[in-house]
């Protein structure tokens, strides 16, 4: 399921781009924009399909916006479509085909992975691309507190499920992140906790 309509896909894609090339040609460094951009409220409301955002303002505004959260003073820029444009527009893309968020995408597939890419695959079909951030972030993804702790517990998911009253499939679930446990009721994060023998803050993603 994607992460909002496709209507508003290229657009979106577009806007970031232009703005990731627009900061790093202020002399942002990369990844300490994008690391901003991951983190801002602005990222947020597009992966939530906000058309304000997604549509309704400039690649610039969506810039100042970034910058004004973290409080950094915007210099005059300049530029000429490079691999920082490709590198924002093919992560909107990815980010809407998969619904991760973007700062879940950054954290195991980082911005200077992705630059590393752009000589090989600015050209190429974008099937490319999400072939290898599907396989790179799989490969690189962080266990979850709920695998770890299941795991030191020497239960298997099974396990886990029979002794908790917690479904498999919810298990699995939250454990391959395709459901956020922060969001998880609180009865099962209580059969969980109690059933593994720690805090339910323990089994919270930060």
């Amino acid at each position: 399921m994607r992460s909002y309509d496709k209507i508003y896909l290229e657009h979106a894609s577009v806007n970031i781009g232009t703005m990731f090339q627009y900061a790093v040609s202020c002399e942002y460094d990369p990844k300490m924009f994008w690391d901003m951009f991951c983190t801002s409220n602005i990222s947020n409301e597009i992966e939530k399909g906000n058309p304000i955002y997604l549509v309704g303002h400039s690649a610039i505004d969506l810039f100042n916006y970034v910058i004004n959260e973290s409080e950094y003073i915007t210099p005059e820029c300049f530029y000429i479509p490079n691999e920082y444009y490709w590198a924002g527009w093919v992560l909107a893309q990815y980010q809407n085909l998969r619904n991760i968020s973007f700062f879940d995408i950054n954290r195991d597939f980082p911005i200077e992975k992705v630059l590393s890419l752009y000589n090989t695959l600015h050209e190429a079909d974008i099937i490319k691309f999400y072939d290898i951030a599907d396989e790179f972030i799989n490969n690189n993804k962080k266990e979850t507190n709920l695998k770890k702790i299941r795991r030191a517990a020497g239960l298997s998911q099974n396990e886990l499920a029979v002794k908790s009253g917690v479904s498999i499939r919810n298990i699995q679930m939250y454990e391959q992140r395709n459901n956020d446990i922060n969001k998880a009721q609180v009865d099962i994060l209580l059969k969980l906790s109690k059933t593994l023998g720690c805090n339910i803050e323990d089994l919270l993603e930060y």
